[in-house]
């Protein structure tokens, strides 16, 4: 029986460090999705917190409030703000 060995990636393979194909990466990332600058805004009914509470119906939703206000709209039986759906869950969202 014989045992296979990884064979030797080919030398023009080797020569290029990831160094350089990393930033490459990075730029084609931020290129192709970015997160709009009014995710950054403040929750649009306290104004104090960050968007950070995701109104979900359906299979969408829409994060225009903070975790806080999302909750409180949701145990009032409020329809979303946005699109007057009503609201199914909240989602405690993290941005990076």
């Amino acid at each position: 029986m014989e045992l296979l060995s990884p064979s030797p990636a080919p030398a023009a393979a080797q020569a290029a460090p990831l160094t350089t194909q990393v930033p490459d990466m990075e730029r084609s990332m931020s290129a192709e999705w970015r997160l709009p600058d009014s995710c950054l805004d403040p929750c649009l009914i306290c104004q104090s917190r960050p968007k950070n509470g995701c109104i979900v119906h359906g299979r969408t939703g829409h994060l225009m409030s903070c975790y806080v206000c999302a909750r409180k709209l949701k145990k009032r039986n409020k329809l979303c703000p946005v699109c007057r759906l009503p609201i199914q869950s909240v989602i405690l969202t993290y941005l990076s």
